[in-house]
């Protein structure tokens, strides 16, 4: 097993270990010593046995959890997708940094993404091959954030091999707090974990702020969802209604610079986990006057891409409404909402199914006696695991 895992080793970082120099610089991108990866490549040969915690290292390197890892799955099914393509497609970008701008580009990556994070063993030769190109890997993964695959470990295992591999700050805190997402709806979260990742996510959401002014709206909505539960699980988030910078945190109130669709859309995930959390005071802070339904509207027309995310802000405000004992602002605002999701061309791959799970949540909560409903909410926890939304 060594050798095929050898082979496969080779067969990715043949260009870095072809000659000295850079199999020195592979050695300690790897965190393996030099005499070590030698030892293993067959470059040096001694008495001295290769180390379970090397094999280990590099198996990790190749997108498994371990060398076990890598013996189980071998000889497993092929990938679907043609990743010499692929290596074309994204290796294009290697090094360009990354832009919204190129429709077509976007359109490809929307189709390959897909592919790549629908299918374990896709997702698990992506992240072997482009470890080293932090454009594919934010392309891929920070843009196309999967609610219906975050609780699964392979997902979370891609993230955080990004995470440890990116150089890219806010790549870091996406990855990170979405992990922490992810394992909260799905009741895995253990104590150790939960120190972990909040210590990268705040040691990287400095180190974001610091290395640029603009503020990235989704990647701190990330880590304001983060905040809140943390501030949940210690028993503190309704205790912080008093505090100006957490007010500022969730309504971005003193935030000079924000515009309005990157308002929306901040708004819109931290409302929705303030509703998960029942800190409905706290949301309703977050649903400002001056974002008016005329606003919305016009915003839409503006911005279509963007319609789901109007979507889910309306709903989120529904929600919160009803449990503030204003039941017929709440049904008026769920009524006007489009009941067919697939109605939405917009909605994106990787969020379709959360959004869905959110309104059929509610709609379980103004009709409690239809039972259709509670099974397909049943159904949409089962595919998510976000157990958590059973509890409220």
């Amino acid at each position: 097993m060594i050798e095929k895992l050898r082979k496969e080793f080779e067969e990715i970082y043949f260009s870095d270990i072809s000659t000295t120099k850079g199999l020195e610089k592979l050695s300690k991108r790897i965190g393996v010593s030099k005499n070590s990866l030698r030892r293993f490549l067959g470059k040096l040969r001694d008495d001295t046995q290769l180390r379970i915690s090397t094999l280990n290292l590099i198996a990790e390197r190749l997108g498994y959890k371990n060398f076990q890892d890598f013996c189980n799955n071998e000889g497993q099914r092929k990938n679907v997708l043609d990743f010499e393509l692929l290596d074309i497609y994204y290796g294009s970008v290697k090094g360009q940094g990354t832009t919204a701008n190129e429709t077509r580009f976007q359109n490809a990556n929307y189709y390959f993404a897909k592919k790549i994070i629908s299918d374990p063993f896709n997702l698990r030769e992506f992240v072997k091959r482009f470890a080293e190109n932090e454009e594919a890997m934010e392309y891929v993964l920070v843009w196309h954030p999967s609610y219906e695959n975050i609780a699964n470990e392979n997902y979370q295992l891609a993230l955080l091999k990004m995470a440890r591999t990116t150089t890219k700050s806010h790549a870091k805190v996406f990855a990170y707090s979405f992990i922490y997402f992810g394992k909260f709806l799905s009741e895995t979260l253990d104590e150790e974990e939960e120190k972990y990742l909040l210590s990268q996510i705040e040691k990287y959401a400095v180190k974001m702020r610091n290395e640029s002014s603009e503020f990235t709206h989704v990647v701190e909505a990330r880590y304001a969802i983060a905040k809140c539960i943390s501030l949940f699980r210690e028993g503190k988030l309704a205790d912080k209604r008093n505090s100006a910078a957490f007010i500022n945190m969730i309504t971005l109130r003193n935030t000079s610079g924000v515009a309005l669709n990157d308002r929306i859309v901040y708004s819109m995930f931290v409302t929705n986990i303030l509703n998960i959390l029942q800190d409905y005071e706290s949301a309703d802070l977050c649903f400002s006057e001056d974002i008016s339904d005329r606003k919305l509207e016009q915003f839409a027309v503006e911005n279509p891409t963007l319609i789901s995310h109007i979507f889910v802000y309306r709903l989120n405000k529904a929600i919160t409404r009803f449990y503030l004992g204003k039941k017929e602002e709440a049904a008026r605002i769920f009524e006007l909402l489009p009941s067919d999701i697939s109605q939405l061309k917009t909605y994106s791959f990787d969020s379709k199914i959360y959004y869905e799970l959110k309104y059929t949540y509610f709609a379980t909560k103004l009709y409690p006696k239809r039972e259709n409903l509670m099974k397909k909410f049943d159904e949409l926890v089962g595919k998510t695991q976000f157990t958590y939304l059973k509890k409220i």
